[in-house]
């Protein structure tokens, strides 16, 4: 601003300004004022050029992750820095599968190319085994974007956290069956009144122990492939009845109504014992947070080429916050209430991934009225 302060002439004006601009790149610029004025008119309308229609290049760079432009023939037309230092070559030239030599991430981002977007996990020989999820998706001139993203780092913690989960409830179920067995003995003993309440109490958390471990276990074995299920057309009455006769006990005994609506004719296509496991988690869950002298009903039906699971409950819902996270492994909606029923928090986790295995999935609509849990499963015919 110290430069209006005073009358200054021209040659002073324009020598000024050409200090103050020759900091930018480009050509020098010219003495004339009327030649820098044209000059810098066509040096902003380049700019302006530039950002409306920025290069390939300048588009992946932007891309806080591992980016690139594939072109025709599934070749790397651009790559960001992060990229070419994941896969640890100069990528730009060169083929997915001369980068990676990875034939099934070269066919996914072939498939982008005709169109198709998807998301798939890799691992890649050529970069010492990481594994990366990868996301491409199709643009417009017969090309695609692909992001990856390196996950080794968090599957090989998951791995250890499964190994560590497995082998601590394997280890825990010899000493909990030891102290489960002591407290029975004692318990059917002549003992002093006054040890009875603790003896029960020792008996009591030692069961909700053993259902921990045995929950872990399942579990582990299930996310490690060590659960294998066995597809086939099955009887949706017949296992239905199965997982209601399981749970009957506990209904009766909270005086809830258990009530069933299946067609006879209902074929599914799923491993038995895995389905039953889901709905007497289901069942078990709906009875324990409906109140006395509730409902919990057991519906099912065919929805086109799938079948539709449902089980209600008259208990006081799941707000919205939640339900979310609720099959997420451990989380809790009321945490005093579960801890106090003897739950072990991997019920719903358990449902998610059985349904998941047998090519299905699991989800939960709830108000003020109850809550239903449903599950959706490929038909038989």
């Amino acid at each position: 601003m110290a430069l209006f302060k005073r009358v200054v002439p021209l040659p002073e004006a324009i020598a000024v300004i050409r200090g103050a601009l020759e900091t930018i790149d480009g050509p020098p610029l010219p003495l004339d004022l009327e030649e820098l004025s044209a000059s810098l008119s066509r040096r902003a309308s380049a700019m302006s050029a530039a950002a409306a229609n920025p290069s390939p290049q300048a588009m992946i760079d932007a891309f806080p992750e591992p980016a690139a432009l594939i072109e025709p023939g599934c070749r790397f037309l651009a790559a960001n820095s992060a990229l070419d230092d994941l896969l640890a070559v100069r990528t730009v030239g060169r083929t997915v599968l001369q980068a990676t030599r990875s034939d099934k991430l070269s066919e996914f981002t072939s498939r982008a190319l005709t169109g198709c977007a998807d998301r798939c996990e890799v691992t890649l020989p050529a970069q010492d085994n990481k594994i990366v999820g990868a996301m491409a998706a199709p643009l417009p001139g017969g090309r695609a974007l692909l992001v990856l993203r390196d996950l080794t780092a968090q599957k090989r913690a998951e791995a250890v956290r499964g190994d560590f989960i497995a082998n601590a409830s394997h280890e825990l179920r010899t000493p909990v069956s030891a102290i489960s067995g002591a407290a029975e003995t004692l318990l059917g003993m002549e003992a002093d009144d006054n040890a009875r309440p603790f003896l029960e109490m020792i008996a009591r958390q030692a069961a909700r122990l053993s259902r921990l471990t045995s929950d872990l276990l399942d579990l582990s074995r299930m996310e490690s492939g060590q659960w294998p299920v066995e597809l086939g057309s099955q009887n949706a009455v017949a296992v239905c009845e199965s997982a209601l006769q399981f749970v009957k006990e506990r209904a009766d005994a909270k005086g809830i109504h258990l009530g069933a609506d299946v067609p006879e004719r209902l074929k599914v296509c799923c491993d038995a014992r895995a389905l039953e496991q889901i709905l007497v988690n289901l069942l078990d869950n709906a009875i324990k947070y409906t109140p006395e002298n509730g409902r919990v009903t057991l519906l099912a039906d065919a929805a086109g080429p799938h079948v539709m699971i449902s089980v209600l409950d008259t208990g006081p819902g799941v707000e919205v916050r939640h339900q979310r996270r609720i099959f997420e492994r451990f989380y809790r909606v009321d945490r005093g209430r579960a801890r106090a029923d003897g739950g072990s928090g991997l019920g719903l986790a358990i449902v998610k991934h059985l349904a998941q295995v047998q090519g299905g999935e699991v989800g939960v609509e709830s108000g003020r009225g109850g809550s239903r849990f449903w599950l959706k499963l490929p038909s038989a015919p």
